[in-house]
Parts: structure tokens; C-alpha cells; sequence
């Protein structure tokens, strides 16, 4: 048996309610549609639980289940706490195959009683659209008792899960009696790594390598870290050390971004970079070193300037052009990170502004205007053609006539991804100039400290 912990409803209380007592999966296949009328029949008269029908498995404690919403809203009104988390979802899944669903139904039944029925109102259902039978649980948030919230005893998984233990015990069910606690993970940052693609945690991982790299003290990690725009917190008498990425409000815990992050890995790191044998010259070099700067192609880009050469330039600090230049994340300046994650679509507006020689932003509102202009006409057209297939016309000018609406709908679908890209590019250009302004001008305050130390050295 495994009982998930419940996570929170704070907007459609009506929507998950009804997603808990969906007939299709809480339907006997046993009864044909004569008693599935019937049976809707009845739910939709019914007075009190104890009427509802057991062939759809769907139960409730101190609550009406086809009323359940109602009920849920009106303890809320009456203790006059309407805002915040609506309700609690979670389910009970069973690990046994041969348990019947009326048997499944008693003990979600049972375990909602032990756990939430002296205070709350619950909505127990159990669905058999899956290989495993799972029982989901609908908690009102607010007590119909005292008009008090869920305290952290009947919320929290790991607190109460002994009750689910316990009723699995009594019915000769299996459970896990020493479950192992596992934080869930981000689906949407495990999705970006699967597929190389950076995310917050790469992100930080390079950000914190980079730092440690040629580091010997805990002092000098924070200053590149510093550099980088990264907050952090590395307290000695703090359990967990955190870092804070730039752009983000909350601090992350570094055992949470790998084992080779955490606090006790970091500290043997820069232990083996003090361990480290150094070499040193033992004569002073007398050969007098000049800087030179070549152009690169950087500043060849910087030269084209407009709308096309922003964008242009704003790829190659991504490291998107040329090609062949690939740059490690660490490398990247932290304005242009988050920007990672959008390269399709700045390539495909960079080409755009190409293509069209678009340099201005009065440019860019012409063209957009031309293509909205072309996109009224074709869809005029497009009409007029499907009005032409209704009538009375031979195969030949039928075939003639959706080919041409084929051809219409096609050239509708890229005008519309251009009007689309147009937008973005009004957005997003104020704020590609204002992120490489800054940049250029923390450079060049580095270039002139640079300068002013080899001038020393000299």
C-alpha cells in the first residue's frame, strides 16, 4: 500500500471533486446502462451518504458527496475563512490485484474515518480505471467542527501515515513498515536535463565549479560566487549551506543540487586545492610582455548595430554564434542565462529581423502591420473558397478549390507565427539592450582595473 502526501486545491474545489467522483472510473463494468441511469438517478436525489449507491464506490464522511461542494463552501462561509487552500487531494493505491473494489472502497472508508472524520468533511471514492485499485481522498480544509485549518499531524504523510499502516494491518493488506521518505522531484527541471538542456540546478552546479576551481578558502568561493550574481549563506554553524541564483527570491539548499555539492563535498575540494604542490620560477622573467587586443568577431558584430545586430550580438554572448563556438554555462554572464532556455525562439527572430532587413523599431510595426494586412486579405479569400464548396460544382473545381484553401491555411499558419514572432521581438528587445548595457559597462570597469594592475606589475 502506498498513500501519497496530500497536496494542496487552492483554486476549482468543484473541478477535483468531480474529477474524484468521475463515473467512468468509478463505474462497476458489472452493471449495464439501464442501472448506470439509474443509479445517476438516485445521486442526484439523494438526501444523505447513506443512500448513495455503492456501484459507483463513492462515499462520503459528514458530507453528502453530490453535494459535496456546496457543503465544503458553506463551513467555509459559516467560519468566515473562504480564502486560501480549498481543499486536500491525495489517493491510496493497493498493491494486491485480486482485492475487490468494495473491499478497497471499506478500507479508504475506514482510514478517512481514523484520519480526518472527527473534524472534516471527505469525499472517499475509488477508481478501478488503473491495473492497481486506488481510493482518492477529498479533505475540506476548514473544520466543520471548530473552523479550524488542517494542523500539520493530519496533513503531513510521514505523520499520518501509521493510521493507513495500521487499517492495511487489520484487513491483511500489504504495507511497508519503514517507508523511506523521498522529497519529490521537478518534473519540468528533470525533463530539461534528460534532454541537455540547462536548467537551475545545471546552473548552478557550473557556477559553483567554476568557483571552486582555483578557490583555496571558503572566503574566496563566496567572492567569485559575488561576481557571478549568486547570493549565498555559508554560516559554519548552519547544517545546510544555500545559494541564490540571480533573478530568484528564494535561496536553494546545496544538498538538494547533488552529493558533490554539499557542504562536507565542497570543504574536501578546497582541501585538495590547498593540497595542491605549487611551481614557482626562481628567477624574475626580464622579458617586458605587451598587451595587444585583436578585433574579434564580437566587435565586427557590434559594428552592424540596429534591431539585427542586437539580436546578432546578443547570440554570440550566448555562445549561439558562430557555430563552432560553444561555451561552457559557467562561462555565460548570469544575465544572459535564464535566456538559455529560449534559443529556438531567438534564432527564429534573429532570422526574421534577417530576412527582412528590419533595423528600427518603426520597421518592425510596418512589417508587422503589412503581415496582419496579408493575413485579413487571405482569410477573406479563404472564406469566400469554402463558400464556393457548398454549392453545386463539379469534382474538378471541388478538388481545385480545398487545394487552394490547403494552400491558404498553410500560408495563414507562418504569417501568424510572424505577427507572433514581431511581438516578442518588441518585448524582449528594450530588455537584450538594457541586459547588454550593463554588461559592457561591468566590463569595462574590469578592463580598467585589469589595466591599472599590469601598469603596476610593470
Amino acid at each position: 500500500m502506498a498513500v501519497t502526501k496530500l497536496w494542496a486545491v487552492k483554486t476549482n474545489l468543484g473541478k477535483v471533486i468531480d474529477y474524484a467522483n468521475n463515473p467512468n472510473k468509478t463505474r462497476n463494468p458489472k452493471y449495464t446502462e439501464e442501472h448506470y441511469q439509474a443509479l445517476a438517478d438516485v445521486l442526484t436525489y439523494a438526501k444523505d451518504e447513506e443512500k448513495t449507491e455503492k456501484q459507483f464506490f463513492v462515499d462520503g464522511i459528514n458530507c453528502n458527496p453530490s453535494t459535496a461542494r456546496d457543503q465544503f463552501i458553506t463551513t467555509k462561509e459559516y467560519f468566515g475563512k473562504t480564502d486560501g487552500i480549498q481543499a486536500y487531494h491525495g489517493y491510496m493505491s493497493f498493491k494486491e490485484q485480486d482485492i475487490t473494489p468494495e473491499k478497497a472502497q471499506e478500507v479508504g472508508m475506514e482510514f478517512a474515518r481514523r484520519a480526518w472524520g472527527k473534524r472534516f468533511q471527505v469525499v472517499v471514492t475509488c477508481h478501478l480505471n488503473t491495473q492497481h485499485l486506488h481510493c482518492h481522498f477529498v479533505i475540506n480544509s476548514i473544520s466543520f467542527v471548530d473552523g479550524k485549518r488542517m494542523v500539520d499531524n493530519e496533513k503531513n504523510w510521514f505523520k499520518f501515515r501509521h493510521i493507513a499502516d495500521a487499517v492495511c494491518k487489520e484487513y491483511g493488506l500489504h504495507f511497508n513498515p519503514n517507508p523511506k521518505f523521498e522529497r519529490p522531484t521537478n518534473y519540468y527541471f528533470d525533463k530539461l536535463e534528460k534532454a541537455g538542456m540547462p536548467n537551475r540546478y545545471q546552473l548552478i552546479r557550473d557556477a559553483i565549479n567554476h568557483a571552486l576551481e582555483h578557490s583555496k578558502s571558503i572566503a574566496e568561493v563566496g567572492y567569485a560566487l559575488r561576481d557571478m550574481g549568486y547570493g549565498y549563506d555559508f554560516n559554519p554553524r548552519r547544517k545546510y549551506w544555500t545559494v541564490k541564483p540571480p533573478g530568484y527570491t528564494k535561496s536553494i539548499r546545496l544538498n538538494r543540487v547533488g552529493d558533490d555539492y554539499t557542504r562536507e563535498a565542497i570543504l574536501r575540494r578546497l582541501q585538495e586545492n590547498r593540497s595542491r604542490v605549487g611551481m614557482h620560477r626562481y628567477t624574475q622573467l626580464t622579458v617586458v610582455s605587451r598587451q595587444y587586443r585583436l578585433p574579434t568577431r564580437g566587435d565586427k558584430i557590434r559594428k552592424i548595430g540596429g534591431l539585427y545586430g542586437l539580436y546578432l550580438y546578443y547570440c554570440y554572448r550566448l555562445g549561439k554564434l558562430p557555430s563552432y563556438r560553444k561555451l561552457n554555462s559557467a562561462q555565460i554572464h548570469y544575465y544572459f542565462k535564464e535566456e538559455l532556455l529560449k534559443l529556438d525562439e531567438l534564432s527564429e527572430q534573429t532570422r526574421l529581423l534577417g530576412k527582412h532587413g528590419i533595423q528600427t523599431a518603426e520597421q518592425l510595426l510596418q512589417y508587422k502591420s503589412s503581415v496582419e494586412g496579408e493575413i485579413k486579405s487571405l482569410t477573406a479569400d479563404r472564406t469566400d473558397l469554402r463558400k464556393m464548396t457548398r454549392r453545386k460544382i463539379d469534382d474538378v473545381e471541388l478538388s481545385q478549390a480545398k487545394e487552394k484553401i490547403s494552400q491558404i491555411t498553410e500560408k495563414l499558419r507562418t504569417l501568424r507565427k510572424e505577427v507572433k514572432l514581431c511581438n516578442g521581438i518588441a518585448e524582449r528587445s528594450g530588455l537584450m539592450k538594457e541586459h547588454l548595457e550593463q554588461l559592457l559597462a561591468e566590463e569595462e570597469k574590469s578592463k580598467g582595473k585589469e589595466s591599472r594592475e599590469y601598469d603596476q606589475r610593470r
